[in-house]
C-alpha cells in the first residue's frame, strides 16, 4: 500500500501535507473541503477523528444509562456531574431526552398567602399548571399572571380553585389559630 499508495478499496492514503492541513485549519470544515478538495467532507472528519483533533465520543454503556435513569429526575446538576465527570452537561442532557428521562418539576414558590399556597400545593401534587387551573375555574389569567401578587388576593379565585379541587375553604377563630 505505501509503495502504491492506495488502500485495498483504491482510496488514497492520507499524507503528511494533508495531515499539516487539517491541524492547521481544523475546526473549519468548510475550508478543509475546499484546501482537499479530492477528499469527502466525511472522510475529512473522521481523520480529524483519526488524528485526535476531536474529542472521542463516548459510548454509553448500559450500567451508566442506569444510573443516569435513577440520578437524573431528582438530583442535582453538580450530583450528576460528579457521577459522569468527563461528560459534559449538555450531553449527559442530551442522553436523557433521548431516553426520555425527565427532571423531577420544581414545586410552585410560596406567596404568603396562606389559601393559596395550599391550592398551588395540590395543583402540584395533582400535576395541574396554572392555565390548566385558570380555564377550569373561568379565572381569566390569574393563577397564570401572579395576580396574587397584589396587596388583597382575589379569594373568589381562589375559592373556585378549591372547589374544582373538591376541597373546601373556611374561617376558623380561636386562641389556637392566633
Amino acid at each position: 500500500m505505501l509503495k502504491t499508495g492506495f488502500t485495498l478499496f483504491g482510496q488514497r492514503i492520507w499524507n503528511e501535507q494533508e495531515d499539516f492541513a487539517c491541524k492547521l485549519f481544523f475546526p473549519d470544515y468548510l475550508g478543509l473541503q475546499q484546501i482537499l478538495y479530492s477528499r469527502s467532507s466525511a472522510a475529512i472528519k473522521a481523520h480529524c477523528r483519526k488524528l485526535g483533533l476531536v474529542r472521542p465520543r463516548h459510548s454509553w454503556t448500559p450500567l451508566e444509562r442506569q444510573k443516569l435513569r435513577k440520578l437524573y429526575p431528582t438530583a442535582s446538576r453538580e450530583e450528576i456531574c460528579l457521577t459522569f465527570p468527563n461528560i459534559d452537561w449538555e450531553n449527559i442532557q442530551a442522553m436523557a431526552r433521548y431516553y426520555g428521562y425527565r427532571r423531577k418539576k420544581k414545586p410552585y414558590k410560596i406567596t404568603g398567602v396562606v389559601a393559596l399556597d395550599q391550592t398551588r400545593v395540590q395543583c402540584y401534587n395533582e400535576n395541574v399548571n396554572m392555565r390548566e387551573l385558570d380555564e377550569e375555574c373561568r379565572t381569566k389569567r390569574y393563577f397564570q399572571t401572579r395576580g396574587y401578587r397584589s396587596k388583597y388576593p382575589d379569594f373568589k379565585a381562589i375559592n373556585r380553585a378549591v372547589k374544582w379541587f373538591g376541597g373546601q375553604m373556611e374561617v376558623r377563630w380561636g386562641s389556637e389559630f392566633q
